[in-house]
């Protein structure tokens, strides 16, 4: 059950029905929110609860505590959602101050098995905080062990899961009228085995129309001890002169265990979780029986060099149409493309890709089988037969095992870029460092591809020129002008210099090339002026992917000659 769920049940067993009412005496039992406790034992468990009467505080404890008459000493309890370390100290008229020592949360608690406990949560307040002077802490030995980190827009404790995609596990709701604190079910449980514990769920909770109706004369006192369900609580409801209920209340506490196998926990602790259970088929062009087929990427399937079987070997490629990368392209937050792999954030990697001539992805089944069973789903949906070989690049480097020494513009670009900034940062610098990873080829014939990466290559090669440098430079030549732009302005400083009209027109060239389309296409623009833009270039290059190509290209050329040059 979620955060929103549990707030609306929370609200609904908190209405107060009417006075002198079968429900009012039915409310005042109880049994819905003994109902809620068990309800509330898996999923989103909430660990504290302040919401109108109702009073839930959960805390860690050893289960070597769970012996004897626990449950009397348990229902001795006395905590408050603040308790936290501390220290005491007695005080002699002659000695002064004296046997100073630490004080643990509940060494005052009323229960002797409570010294033993772990608080979870904590609620502190901070006068210098702005805004809201309280905020909740959270026990940080299961924050550090289960990897969780705090998201202050999610107002929760998360962590990536095998997709990479953030996980709320332990959510924060927190308001001044009430309070609510969750954890995922899995990771508590991981805690439990790891420790030896059970979650001790303290609840206290107090219904009534008035306060002073508590103070009517006649009581009625009873235990409830649910063994099957680990609930223990006194229950107390107060009557008037008539004989007619009018207040109630419930103290007591649940416990709560980890119930999974050991082997399981072990096998999820251990690294289970991360392994797809799951292996799909994927039509693939098994060269050693020279075939094409549908082949299961699972590992076990799969054959190798060194031993001999009827098995297609893991380097057997398949083969997908080109938008199977889009996904990866359109979310640079959680994915970081590169030329030959993808990797996802904190989760998992595709060790190698390429792109043959008929523009087809392809990979090896050894390595889809290493994606989760999410993602081979999505490149299971864009795999087709073969159109041609894999790309020479791949052959060369993957199976002739040899550097690939061959011209390639994009790599070739960045590395000018980097050494640029490093000789030269007064001139160039990248002020976003993830732009170099997003700038990639388009890899279909999308128009909104093509101009995500003109826009790409424009704030990484264009925008990252320094003008104020060259402002600089040009004031004592006598060639600045506040009207020029940063490209114009390196124009007029190269040509001032006297740099030949062939360099100057390398250097300049692809910059405004590059200003110019992504000017001319800016939020997407499908005018008819664009539209021409588009019909020429695919006239002149073929298609817009080789256009992309052959302007990096050029790009290239020119941050080379404005490395080389003399400013």
């Amino acid at each position: 059950m979620n955060k929103n769920k549990i707030l609306d049940t929370l609200h609904h067993i908190s209405k107060i029905p009417r006075h002198g009412t079968d429900d009012y005496k039915q409310w005042l039992e109880q049994k819905d929110f003994l109902q809620f406790l068990l309800d509330m034992s898996h999923g989103d468990v909430p660990l504290y609860v302040s919401y109108k009467g109702t009073y839930i505080y959960s805390v860690f404890l050893p289960q070597n505590c769970l012996r004897g008459n626990y449950i009397d000493d348990l229902m001795k309890w006395n905590c408050s959602p603040d308790s936290s370390w501390g220290y005491t100290y007695s005080y002699d008229k002659k000695e002064g101050v004296r046997n100073i020592s630490p004080s643990p949360p509940f060494d005052f608690s009323g229960s002797k098995l409570l010294k033993n406990a772990t608080p979870i949560t904590f609620l502190r307040s901070f006068e210098g905080r702005i805004g809201q002077k309280s905020y909740i802490e959270v026990f940080q030995l299961l924050t550090h062990l289960n990897d969780l980190h705090f998201v202050e827009e999610k107002n929760a404790y998360c962590r990536l899961n095998r997709d990479g995609d953030i996980e709320e596990i332990i959510k924060i709701h927190h308001t001044p009228g009430d309070i609510l604190v969750t954890i995922k079910q899995d990771v508590l449980e991981h805690h439990l085995f790891l420790y030896n514990s059970v979650l001790l769920r303290l609840f206290d909770r107090t219904l009534c129309n008035d306060w002073i109706r508590f103070s009517e004369k006649r009581r009625s006192e009873s235990n409830i001890s649910d063994k099957k369900n680990k609930i223990y609580a006194r229950q107390v409801i107060a009557f008037d002169k008539n004989d007619m209920p009018t207040a109630g209340s419930l103290r007591g506490f649940q416990i709560i265990r980890n119930h999974q196998p050991r082997k399981k926990m072990i096998k999820i602790l251990t690294g289970g979780r991360l392994k797809p259970q799951k292996y799909e088929k994927f039509i693939a062009y098994d060269w050693k029986h020279k075939k094409i087929a549908s082949f299961f990427c699972d590992p076990q399937k799969l054959g190798n060099y060194f031993v001999e079987s009827d098995k297609p070997f893991g380097t057997s490629p398949a083969f997908f149409k080109p938008d199977v990368l889009l996904k990866y392209k359109q979310n640079p937050e959680k994915y970081t493309l590169e030329q030959r792999s993808i990797c996802c954030r904190g989760s998992w990697s595709l060790k190698t890709y390429d792109i043959n001539e008929a523009g087809q992805v392809h990979t090896y089944l050894i390595y889809l089988g290493y994606l989760p069973h999410s993602e081979q789903l999505h490149w299971k949906a864009y795999n087709e037969e073969p159109k041609a070989k894999i790309s020479k690049r791949a052959f060369t480097t993957d199976f002739m095992g040899r550097w690939d020494l061959s011209y390639e513009p994009l790599s070739a670009l960045k590395k000018s870029l980097k050494d640029l900034e490093e000789e030269k940062p007064e001139i160039w610098s990248c002020s976003n460092g993830k732009l170099n990873q997003q700038l990639n080829y388009p890899v279909t014939d999308s128009l909104k591809e093509w101009i995500d990466e003109i826009h790409i290559l424009d704030k990484l090669v264009v925008e990252g020129l320094k003008k104020p440098y060259l402002k600089k430079i040009a004031m004592p030549l006598n060639c600045y002008d506040d009207k020029s732009g940063t490209i114009n302005l390196l124009k007029k400083i190269l040509e001032t210099k006297g740099i030949d009209s062939h360099e100057i027109n390398e250097i300049i060239s692809p910059l405004d090339e590059i200003l110019f389309l992504r000017t001319k296409f800016a939020g997407h623009s499908s005018g008819k002026e664009a539209d021409n833009i588009r019909k020429d270039l695919i006239a002149k290059y073929g298609d817009l992917r080789k256009h992309f190509r052959n302007l990096v290209e050029k790009a290239d050329k020119s941050i080379k000659e404005l490395k080389r040059i003399q400013l």
